[in-house]
């Protein structure tokens, strides 16, 4: 591998490291999900946090293949840029995403109700840097004391 290649790959990994972590630090706290017809899809994720009440709002955006993301409906600032957002390679389809996840892991389908049993999310992109393609996936498993305001209350008292 060349040397280019090497630094496309190394800062590939830095920006979806960032990513990642910022995504982690907002949906780690995790109060709430949106039950907005909408607020929950493949492509776009609203929550709002136990910390100060803030409402997040993550969109992957095909039109400008972004992640950005907004709190309290403010400006959406830029996650990332040249994602893959739906293509297909050699007959594999690549999507990046929001999986939503039941209290086994399951994949949850969207509805209105989707809220309620939202126990993780996990997010998968795919970023475009050069001529290579690169994937991530990130997890998080969202603690129930996050979903429930009165567990949290009685924990800090």
């Amino acid at each position: 591998m060349n040397i280019a290649l090497t630094n496309l790959a190394i800062l590939s990994n830095m920006e979806a490291d960032h990513a990642q972590r910022k995504f982690m630090k907002h949906i780690n706290g995790a109060n709430s999900f949106s039950s907005t017809v909408g607020d929950q899809a493949v492509d776009k994720l609203t929550f709002t946090s136990y910390l100060g009440g803030l409402e997040y709002q993550y969109i992957i955006d095909d039109a400008s293949r972004t992640i950005k993301y907004s709190r309290d409906g403010g400006t959406a600032g830029l996650l990332l840029q040249n994602v893959v957002v739906d293509t297909t390679i050699n007959e594999e389809r690549y999507t990046s995403r929001f999986a939503f996840k039941g209290v086994k892991g399951n994949e949850l389908v969207t509805s209105p109700a989707l809220s309620d049993s939202i126990h993780g999310v996990e997010l998968t992109f795919y970023l475009l840097r050069g001529e290579s393609f690169y994937s991530y996936t990130t997890y998080a498993a969202i603690d129930e004391n996050h979903l429930n305001r009165s567990s949290v209350n009685s924990a800090q008292e």
